[in-house]
């Protein structure tokens, strides 16, 4: 229930301010609002994400105190984390009249996705990326619900302070998401003169196996700094 009431609000959040001549005049309310979202259906947080906004729609239409009347109809889109795909799809939107459009889940879509959310002036509140680049001063209608990754890396930065360590590994995905994150966390270590002594990045999409990842663990472990930072997709880190 925790997850229908969250995309409840993002919806609201969307119809607001989008919207906001509606609420001067009931009369002028449509019947029908079209709310778009894309994310990766076969992903892990796809699969949750995908049921907790089905059931937030009916939830939200089943009360009729909440829009008065008016109806959110969702039109879900596959971006199947890439970026090119993310793209094709996002702009299938332009057909359903959308006043909003939820995810994507991984920054490196969100960065290619945003440019058409400015373009169409419609707001895209993502829920899971976390990329530090993605601002609201480049990406005037980006709204993020989740936290920023300058703020994971400011406390393992802290975490590496307390315990005396001057410097540490990062192991990375290296795409958008992986490198921007590493990199503010080498800005955040620097801030408590400590340093990232070796980094490696790990090819994105699959482009990597279980022996390529001994070959990397191996590296690492001939490297001088015994602590090691892992900044990758779920799949990849478990």
């Amino acid at each position: 229930m925790d997850a229908i009431r969250f995309i409840s609000c993002l919806f609201l959040f969307c119809l607001l301010f989008s919207t906001s001549g509606y609420s001067r005049n009931v009369s002028s309310r449509p019947a029908v609002v079209n709310i778009g979202a894309i994310f990766t259906f076969e992903s892990t947080i796809g699969r949750v994400a995908k049921i907790a906004i089905q059931e937030a729609v009916k939830d939200v239409n089943a009360n009729p105190s909440i829009l008065h009347g008016t109806k959110l109809k969702i039109y879900m889109r596959n971006s199947n984390c890439s970026g090119f795909l993310g793209l094709a799809e996002a702009l299938k939107f332009t057909e359903n009249d959308v006043i909003a459009i939820i995810g994507p889940q991984s920054s490196v879509v969100a960065h290619i996705i945003s440019h058409v959310a400015n373009e169409l002036q419609v707001p895209l509140l993502s829920f899971a990326a976390t990329d530090p680049t993605l601002n609201t001063l480049q990406f005037p209608f980006f709204v993020r619900t989740t936290q920023s990754d300058l703020y994971q890396m400011a406390a393992i930065s802290e975490v590496v302070d307390h315990y005396g360590w001057k410097q540490v590994t990062a192991i990375f995905i290296d795409n958008d998401y992986g490198r921007n994150g590493v990199s503010a966390l080498g800005d955040r270590l620097a801030e408590r003169r400590c340093r990232i002594s070796y980094k490696v990045g790990i090819p994105p999409n699959s482009g990597v196996n279980r022996s390529d990842i001994m070959d990397i663990l191996v590296k690492v472990a001939l490297m001088e700094s015994r602590v090691v930072i892992v900044h990758v997709d779920p799949g990849i880190g478990f």
